[in-house]
């Protein structure tokens, strides 16, 4: 927050400090209703593209994964769903946020980075339209939501340090987890292999192109 990236609004809200037990906790939690509203301001400020996206439920996290949380959906999930759908996206579910627990909800395993706060398990994005695209169904969908998806990935891979989504292993074919997780060695972690979206999609039986189709028709029909 004093770094000026977040600033507390109407979706943006600081709550008490969470001490415990254990090792779990944040100093300064954040409660977080959408994203792309106020955090990043100064980016909102130079976008007129830039628009909240209600998460549901609201989430508890620590402030800079809302500040990455928030460039995410900005530079990624916004421009990927106009490429793949021609519209934005107005929702995201999340099955996680910040969770006293070990890694994949293992009794005795490491410490999860949501028990800081520091993670973000998203399951679900709607379009404008009301459509759901869901990780678990559309990782494996049409040519449009695999390209959607898989582009997304490919940006989350380089604004945080864990992204792992279907095929990573079997406690992630629902969601797509992601975190800012420090690491000695600074090593990041990106499963499975990042695939740009028209490599997927194509994979899936789409046609070269179709993502600059279907926003330029996403384009036409917001002119009418």
């Amino acid at each position: 927050m004093k770094s000026g990236a977040v600033k507390e609004g109407p979706s943006i809200v600081i709550i008490n400090a969470i001490d415990g037990p254990g090792a779990c906790g944040l100093d300064y939690p954040l409660r977080i209703g959408a994203l792309g509203e106020t955090a990043l301001a100064s980016f909102a400020e130079e976008s007129s593209t830039a628009r909240p996206v209600a998460v549901a439920p609201a989430a508890t996290l620590a402030c800079p994964l809302v500040s990455a949380l928030d460039r995410f959906v900005s530079d990624s999930v916004q421009p990927a769903a106009r490429r793949w759908f021609g519209q934005p996206v107005v929702g995201i579910k999340q099955i996680s946020a910040y969770s006293c627990r070990g890694m994949n909800d293992v009794p005795g395993a490491r410490i999860s980075e949501h028990a800081f706060g520091n993670a973000l398990d998203i399951a679900a994005f709607t379009l404008a339209d009301g459509r759901t695209i869901t990780v678990k169904d559309s990782w494996r969908g049409t040519p449009a939501e695999q390209g959607f998806l898989h582009d997304i990935q490919d940006t989350a891979c380089t604004l945080f340090t864990t992204v792992l989504a279907p095929g990573s292993n079997a406690y992630h074919e629902d969601h797509m987890h992601v975190d800012l997780m420090r690491r000695s060695s600074g090593r990041t972690i990106c499963q499975p292999a990042a695939l740009p979206g028209e490599a997927a999609s194509f994979r899936a039986g789409g046609h070269l192109g179709d993502a600059r189709r279907a926003e330029a028709a996403g384009g036409a029909t917001a002119r009418h």
